[in-house]
């Protein structure tokens, strides 16, 4: 294994955004219902989106519905901020899940009333609490409770049914409901909808016949193996890329090693969809293989729903668990395998059991639900609460900000104000575990020619991947982001922008991970290689993050103190423009294909560079001045 794909981000998403399509609604909002908005100060209500109409829905058929509750969310929002921003004299004042509940969870009374108008339209009440009251029915009853119709969908040829009009609640309970889900569902199986894999990239052909074609010296660090049997690149030989980085190269490059910090006494949270039942031994097997420390009795806790099936195949989580221990060796990891039992929704159930138990100080998600507004953007409003809730209680939450850079894609949850967005970067570290330079993660690529004597095409060749990032249509800009984000980038009015931070991604220069693989006769064995995505930048500053809270105490939501620090506090990251006797390049080796790899290709990527934040990587990624500006001692 050299590469990674973030694939399973891909299968958490279900459903639609873009026009909306009813111009007269059957069922309209009247004194006595009022609309339900996804996101409080959004324009934007449940309605179909983009999709081939196929016809009514069956109203005869199930579907179970959460009616997300609001409490007090303007109280909730106003606390968060105030915890979490280190000007504020109640920074750091953190809750307990119960404060937090009972400070700004709805009143029982509450509860009981919204129980009430749904058992009233007939609908079965499965279970109520203070976030949620989940109710089951027919599609008939949904649309009374709901004031709207329903009808079926293609879209990409997955068939979903959704609500056609715009959701609308008693006025009764209108300020009790925070948001709807369940509505809007797939009803077949496939990959979910989105343009065909490989849509906007344009990918290197590969040869019919191909030469013997040298074999990768595999050296232990960058830059001082020149691959002189190969055609030049930019006037000059192109350096052999090493065949992964070990945890303790990493922790060199980043300033961690002699910080005295490990993430002793601190939990990392890795949110997970997946029951990956081999991720603690293959993560043992690695450690113990590369001179690092396994984990010790009580270190790695696993909270597995009843419902979750086992997969003997390790994947994207175990390799976030990995990537996490690599920066924090000592940290303890809660393993949180979310289900849909509850919410309808394991990434939102994974998060939370983390919320609503305090199971982490901090927390990463290597998984996206959807581009904002974006894929069945009702529980977006949840997912806020949610994020709000962590912040108050003091839990630092961090996601990916995808590899969707060239489709100007801005994905949730990385786009929430509340979360910490990691963005990657290629990261060349040399001879003594020394940083040597690191740049964007946005690569092309060129495959070696047949004959060996050549590169296919002029380099930078072909389009690869890239990190995303840019600017949110939904959310403002948070207040930590003003006076930092450039207004060329946040827009007018300014918008949120990501990601906020970065850490290494690219799987042609990466973190080597050890998993279980399924073979091509499936059979399973063990196999190490390359991480790589921004899937492994998120656990890997979630890791540097779990270093501050060991030397600093609860960070809580952290972007305002990481937007506080200054610029010197991180690894400013530049662009590498292609065509000039210095760009950087490098050779990897590929199943037997040998491929010219150019980093820091922003213009290929939609993305945008300038000094101090760009939306490849943000502020930049971690040094050993940012670890130390977090000690007690320090401001």
């Amino acid at each position: 294994m050299r590469s990674r794909r973030q694939s399973k981000a891909l299968l958490v998403s279900v459903l639609i955004a873009a026009v909306i399509l009813p111009a007269a609604p059957a069922f309209a909002a009247t004194p006595e219902r009022v609309p339900v908005r996804w996101l409080e100060g959004t324009r934007s209500t449940h309605v179909v989106h983009d999709g081939t109409d196929t016809g009514p829905a069956d109203p005869a058929a199930p579907v179970t519905a959460q009616v997300f509750l609001a409490g007090d969310s303007r109280s909730l929002a106003a606390y968060a901020r105030a915890v979490s921003d280190p000007r504020d004299p109640r920074y750091g004042h953190y809750l307990t899940p119960e404060q937090t509940r009972a400070r700004f969870g709805p009143a029982q009374r509450r509860i009981d009333a919204v129980s009430a108008w749904l058992r009233g339209t007939g609908l079965s009440i499965v279970s109520a609490d203070s976030r949620a009251v989940v109710a089951q029915g027919t599609l008939a009853q949904a649309g009374e409770a709901f004031g709207t119709r329903f009808r079926t969908y293609t879209l990409y040829g997955i068939p979903f049914r959704a609500a056609v009009d715009p959701v609308t609640v008693p006025a009764a309970v209108g300020q009790d409901v925070l948001t709807v889900t369940g509505l809007t569902v797939a009803t077949g199986t496939g990959r979910p909808p989105g343009p065909p894999p490989g849509s906007g990239s344009r990918k290197a052909p590969r040869a019919a016949a191909r030469a013997t074609v040298p074999t990768s010296p595999c050296p232990d660090h960058y830059g001082d193996t020149p691959a002189t049997d190969l055609p030049p690149a930019y006037g000059h030989p192109a350096q052999w890329a090493p065949c992964g980085y070990t945890p303790r190269q990493v922790r060199g490059a980043y300033g961690i090693t002699g910080t005295g910090l490990t993430g002793k006494g601190v939990t990392i949270g890795i949110i997970s969809i997946g029951n990956e039942i081999n991720t603690l031994p293959d993560a043992n097997r690695f450690a113990t293989e590369h001179g690092e420390p396994p984990f010790a009795p009580g270190q790695f806790t696993a909270y597995i729903p009843a419902d979750a099936r086992p997969e003997e195949a390790s994947g994207e989580f175990a390799m976030d668990v990995q990537a996490a221990h690599a920066i924090a060796p000592e940290a303890n990891i809660a393993f949180v395998v979310g289900s849909r039992a509850r919410y309808g929704d394991d990434v939102l159930d994974s998060i939370v059991q983390i919320v609503d138990r305090h199971l982490a100080d901090v927390v990463s998600g290597s998984v996206t639900v959807g581009a904002t507004p974006g894929e069945a953007p009702d529980a977006i409003g949840a997912y806020e609460r949610a994020f709000q809730e962590a912040a108050v209680e003091g839990i630092t939450v961090t996601f990916a900000s995808g590899d969707s850079g060239g489709g100007g894609i801005v994905d949730y949850p990385p786009s929430s104000p509340w979360v910490t967005a990691v963005g990657g970067t290629t990261l060349a570290i040399g001879p003594g575990n020394s940083y040597r330079w690191e740049i964007g993660w946005a690569t092309d690529e060129v495959p070696l020619s047949g004959d060996g004597s050549s590169w296919e095409a002029a380099p930078p060749g072909y389009q690869g991947k890239a990190s995303g990032g840019g600017t949110s249509t939904v959310f403002p800009q948070p207040f930590y982001q003003r006076g930092v984000v450039p207004a060329s980038f946040a827009g007018s009015p300014a918008m949120r922008t990501l990601p906020d931070v970065a850490a290494l991604a690219d799987p042609d220069l990466c973190l080597l991970i050890g998993e279980t693989e399924y073979n091509v006769d499936d059979s399973l064995s063990y196999k190490v290689g390359n991480g790589g995505g921004t899937s492994l930048s998120s656990p890997a500053f979630a890791g540097v993050e779990a270093l501050l809270v060991q030397a600093h105490g609860p960070l809580g939501f952290a972007n305002p103190a990481l937007y506080a620090r200054p610029l010197s506090a991180y690894h400013a990251i530049d662009g590498n423009p292609a065509g000039t006797p210095d760009t950087v390049a490098f050779a990897v080796e590929k199943y037997g294909f040998v491929d010219l790899i150019t980093p820091g290709q922003y213009a290929d990527a939609n993305l945008v560079y300038a000094p101090g934040y760009n939306t490849v990587t943000g502020l930049g990624s971690p040094t050993r001045a940012l670890i130390e500006s977090f000690r007690r001692h320090r401001p």
